[in-house]
């Protein structure tokens, strides 16, 4: 393989907080792939992908969300879904301001796949040439406390801010015991969503199942039958709405995090592999 330059980036907001980033390059990419990460993680987490991405061609890039990781913001916290889209547009010019005419791909897992679809749906970038969605945050696999769904929807217009445990359980990221005990003893995983943007996320989803007949940008959306923290059969509708534009894998025994399971080599591979045909 090529040599890989990894360099640190920050991100300015529109508001003026400052976002964490990093970039794995090499000489000569075939294309550039921008990864945006799940709730309460960091993109930390995506190294093993990065580097998977430069090994077959491509140039890398990551930002952790504002509340995330090293960026700034209250843990768990977002003020919008505008807001998070518009520090998404901030980061994909930054990364295309490096390199104008390779073709640019945008990558989502989770709430991330949730960001992605929205970002494509309300017409953020007409640079990207496809998309992938991963396990996409449309609908959760369990049903919170009625009690906890209710005073987090009246807090997020009261106090937006308010945070409640997010009922994450490690032991469904991963048929890996490994993935689980590094994601608990994590110190930058956060296990806290405020009100405002659980809120912002849900009404997402909702925007995204009502508009995805209209998406009209190259995507591939994969998910795991074993996941049990997002709902798998929400997002076969979401493939099943746009099959001229979104291609779908649906992979059996997978748990929520494709990239981290037994099977991630095979998860990775196949969304690259669709890339490259794509360029083709």
């Amino acid at each position: 393989m090529s040599q890989v330059d990894i360099e640190h980036l920050i991100i300015t907001a529109k508001d003026g907080k400052q976002l964490s980033g990093i970039a794995s390059t090499i000489p000569d990419p075939l294309g550039l792939v921008c990864l945006v990460h799940g709730f309460g993680e960091h993109i930390g987490r995506y190294s093993h992908v990065m580097s998977t991405l430069n090994e077959s061609g491509f140039n890398a890039y990551g930002m952790d969300l504002r509340g995330h990781g090293k960026s700034e913001g209250l843990k768990g916290h977002a003020p919008s879904l505008l807001c998070l889209l518009d520090d998404i547009e901030e980061f994909l010019k930054m990364v295309r301001s490096e390199q104008l005419y390779l073709p640019l791909f945008l990558f989502g897992h989770s709430m991330g796949g949730n960001l992605v679809l929205n970002f494509i749906l309300r017409d953020r970038s007409k640079e990207l040439t496809g998309f992938i969605a991963s396990s996409p945050w449309l609908k959760l696999a369990f049903k919170p406390p009625i009690w906890k769904e209710k005073l987090g929807r009246a807090m997020a217009n009261i106090l937006p801010k308010f945070r409640q445990p997010n009922g994450l359980k490690s032991m469904h990221l991963s048929k890996d015991p490994e993935v689980s005990r590094n994601y608990d003893l994590d110190p930058l995983v956060n296990f806290k969503i405020s009100a405002r943007l659980f809120v912002a996320i849900t009404e997402g989803a909702e925007y995204v199942m009502e508009k995805s007949t209209t998406i009209k940008t190259p995507g591939y959306v994969l998910h795991g039958q074993s996941d049990a923290l997002i709902d798998h059969s929400v997002t076969i509708q979401l493939a099943q709405s746009n099959t001229e534009f979104l291609t779908f894998k649906l992979w059996e025994g997978v748990y929520h995090e494709p990239h981290n399971d037994l099977e991630q080599s095979q998860v990775i591979h196949a969304w690259i592999d669709w890339m490259k045909a794509l360029l083709k």
